[in-house]
């Protein structure tokens, strides 16, 4: 492995300075040994793959029984699926045949056919075919599990560890997490990405680069640099000397910064208090601050419970999780957005059913009410943490009124329940939406009448209006949450919620981007709700803002007919700040 020293210039999609050792994970490969094993063992060896594969059947039946209780037959279909891929008896067959002719560990042999096997569905332009793919490695990553004795799930990796990788799912961020890496570098996914979206809550670093990463080799030493979007491979040691003195500086400073914030909410130079929230996923590193100075959770991202249990926990584990959130930020409101899964939020060796595009399937509020035991679960789990009545319900992706009238009905069965049980809760718990699509949009003001509150998801809603993928790097030109049209949007959903007076927040990453802040705050928005590392600069924002100016400008500024105009004008706008 060769030790020469390289810079790789890259993006940051997550700010930090980490050093360690590279830990690169290739798509594709399960990383398996090649062993030779005497004719003594061959017995031995198939008699190992066949207790892993009877295993793997039993989970796989196990995970069916409890799909079809809990989710129903879009997912059941998968588990049969696999469950005829596991119990393929040609394929063993053929796999045993190897081990004995090959005189290799059943592992490897298994792994190499699985992937001689796949190797030619992947050419494939077909969406069934590239499904099975997807079903077949599934499983081959459950029987490859069994054969190590399950190692590959529960080992933890050495200290300081980075991982490179060409692309990281959200459940691949939280799950390397849990095994303690620091860092990493990704050859895809942009800055809205939620994998990115997940790092910065957690304030683990990540740096994009596309090409670069494929330098990197396997366990060596590296330095990643967030500030600047920069990846040293085989520093020099006083690089590394130098590096670690700037961690140390900048480790602690985040959360020192938000410690000393004053005042809180911030308030705009003329006197116009802003409120001022945290988006957060899982606990991280700022939570003890961030309640401390009773900063409240415009949004808590409870999908990643699932992604940290790799199923949707029972009631008594979400309760225990939403008590200890509600208690830890009273009296500061949270507002728990209800699970929103989709299948680009999941590993691809996930259960969730693969679709073409994702961005306009199965996923959000339409998962939910599909899946209504799973969702009354949480519901119950979410009211019985609101008796201290700083908890509020927030619905995903809604479309369409129906979707708000059936959630409420479900809401009310569950209270019923709670209450001829004698079970306390919050009987006036408020029940918000997310705007994130331009139907939901365009029929706020209809939509305001049934809610008690908003929140606009710039993230999604950008893409939508835009048509621009947001983890797409061959159109991420077009993804820009300033294009007049997406702030003409912004505009109409904050005007249909004060004319029917309810509050509106942004927390999409929008919220937390310096240059929007004056915009966002001219519209009228009542809350900015952001990842922790973006709240200070954005307060320091906040304070040099006149509001009365900024309304009079903000018109003018968004009905620009073009991007480049617009730009032009806000630049303007600030200028004008500053006299």
């Amino acid at each position: 492995m060769s030790s020469k020293r390289q810079v790789i210039q890259g993006v940051s999609i997550s700010n930090g300075i980490v050093l360690g050792v590279s830990h690169v994970v290739l798509p594709g490969d399960f990383h398996v040994a090649e062993i030779a094993i005497p004719a003594s063992l061959i017995s031995t060896e198939i008699d190992t793959l066949e207790i892993a594969i009877e295993t793997t059947i039993e989970e796989l039946y196990a995970m069916r029984r409890s799909a079809l209780r809990k989710a129903g037959g879009p997912v059941v279909k998968i588990f049969d699926a696999q469950l005829l891929i596991a119990g393929d008896y040609e394929f063993l067959k053929d796999v045993k045949k190897q081990i004995r002719s090959l005189r290799r560990n059943a592992a490897f042999v298994y792994s190499k056919a699985v992937q001689d096997a796949i190797a030619p569905i992947k050419l494939s332009s077909d969406h069934y075919m590239r499904q099975m793919v997807v079903d077949i490695e599934a499983v081959a990553g459950k029987v490859l599990s069994h054969l190590s004795g399950g190692e590959t799930k529960s080992k933890k990796l050495p200290p300081n560890t980075i991982v490179v990788s060409k692309v990281l799912t959200p459940n691949d961020v939280v799950t390397y997490r849990d095994l303690k890496a620091v860092g990493f570098v990704v050859a895809e996914g942009g800055t809205d990405s939620h994998m990115a979206l997940i790092a910065r809550s957690l304030i683990l670093p990540v740096i994009l680069a596309e090409e670069g990463w494929k330098s990197i080799p396997n366990k060596c030493r590296l330095i990643v640099d967030g500030t600047i979007g920069e990846v040293i491979i085989n520093p020099t040691d006083e690089e590394w000397t130098k590096y670690q003195r700037r961690r140390k500086r900048l480790g602690p400073a985040l959360l020192k910064r938000i410690r000393e914030l004053s005042p809180l909410p911030p308030v705009t130079a003329d006197g116009y208090e802003v409120g001022i929230a945290a988006n957060l996923s899982l606990p991280g590193p700022a939570d003890d601050i961030l309640a401390a100075r009773q900063i409240p959770v415009g949004l808590y991202r409870t999908e990643f419970l699932y992604l940290a249990h790799n199923e949707f926990p029972d009631e008594e584990t979400q309760y225990q999780y939403y008590s200890t959130i509600a208690e830890k930020f009273a009296p500061a409101s949270v507002i728990l957005r209800a699970f929103d899964l989709g299948y680009d939020k999941l590993a691809v060796q996930s259960d969730w059913p693969a679709e073409d595009n994702p961005a306009l399937g199965w996923r959000g509020i339409r998962s939910l009410l599909d899946m209504s035991a799973v969702f009354k679960t949480q519901l119950r789990a979410i009211l019985r943490a609101s008796v201290r009545h700083n908890v509020k319900i927030m619905l995903p992706m809604i479309s369409d009124l129906s979707e708000i009238s059936r959630a409420r009905k479900l809401i009310s069965r569950v209270k019923l329940s709670l209450r001829r049980k004698g079970i306390k809760y919050d009987p006036n718990i408020e029940l918000g939406i997310m705007i994130e699509v331009p139907s939901a949009a365009l029929t706020a003001d209809n939509l305001a009448k049934s809610v008690d509150f908003i929140s606009i998801g710039t993230n999604d809603l950008t893409q939508y209006v835009l048509a621009a993928d947001r983890t797409n790097r061959r159109v991420v030109s077009l993804y820009n949450p300033l294009h007049p049209a997406v702030l003409n949007m912004i505009k109409m959903v904050v005007d249909a919620s004060h004319r029917n007076r309810i509050p509106v927040s942004v927390c999409g990453e929008l919220a937390g981007d310096t240059v929007a802040v004056p915009l966002l705050i001219g519209m009228g928005v009542d809350t900015l709700s952001m990842s922790p590392n973006r709240i200070v600069d954005v307060c320091r924002v906040i304070k040099k803002i006149d509001f009365g100016l900024i309304q009079r400008l903000v018109g003018p500024v968004i009905s620009s007919g073009s991007l480049s105009t617009m730009m032009d004008r806000l630049y303007d706008m600030k200028d004008s700040q500053k006299r």
